[in-house]
């Protein structure tokens, strides 16, 4: 078979423009990120939660952690995908959950060790969990498997002041702010999306977002605080 000069030509550039399609291809794909901060205009004053046990709310001392650490920011229409199981550990201190929020992918273990000299008793009646690791003394640990994706809210049955929340996740897409408040989040896949910084309490502050292959997007919270009556 005989080609002519033009269609010789032709042949290259149909293969040249190939092979930039290959070439640009992963890249129309690359994930881009997700970075910001949260910020909470003023301290957090609203009742905290109690188990159905009590009506009444002990004049309980907060845990010593900053509020944004009480805080999960996360991509809210995520797909879901594989991850890897975490192990996480809620302690018992003081009569309080120590720290009273953590976020882990679904499978991922949460231990609740007893640091106090008295008996505890962790349990839940959540939706997406429900358990009871029964009394445990100081010194001892028992823990829990996490295997639907969802809010768990945790108390002790023993003491009704005592509450923490299990955030599960079956995507990799979420973080707890440092202490400053900020946060990052990688391989996040590009296009639009919901973004939500949720609290313990104030609830949860969603805003659009447009995430652009291989690039870092920016957004900032400022959580809302209920007003006081």
């Amino acid at each position: 078979m005989i080609f002519s000069a033009r269609s010789s030509v032709l042949l290259a550039v149909a293969v040249a423009g190939l092979a930039v399609m290959i070439e640009t291809e992963p890249a129309a794909q690359e994930p881009g990120s997700v970075r910001g901060r949260v910020s909470i205009g003023i301290p957090v004053t609203a009742k905290r939660a109690t188990s159905t046990y009590s009506r009444s709310i002990p004049a309980v001392a907060l845990a010593p952690e900053s509020e944004l650490r009480h805080v999960v920011v996360y991509v809210k229409d995520a797909p879901k995908t594989a991850v890897q199981p975490m192990r996480a550990e809620i302690r018992q201190r003081n009569e309080n959950f120590v720290p009273r929020v953590v976020a882990v992918t679904v499978g991922s273990v949460v231990e609740f060790p007893n640091d106090d000299p008295i008996y505890h008793n962790v349990f839940s009646l959540s939706r997406a969990k429900t358990f009871d690791l029964g009394r445990f003394p100081k010194g001892k640990s028992r823990g829990e498997r996490f295997d639907k994706p969802g809010v768990v809210k945790v108390f002790c049955q023993i003491h009704s002041h005592m509450s923490a929340t299990v955030m599960v996740f079956d995507h990799p897409w979420f973080a707890i702010p440092d202490e400053q408040g900020n946060f990052d989040l990688s391989g996040v896949p590009p296009g639009m999306h919901q973004v939500t910084a949720w609290h313990e309490r104030l609830g949860e502050t969603t805003l659009p977002l447009r995430v652009e292959p291989g690039r870092p997007a920016t957004i900032d919270f400022v959580l809302p605080v209920p007003a006081q009556p």
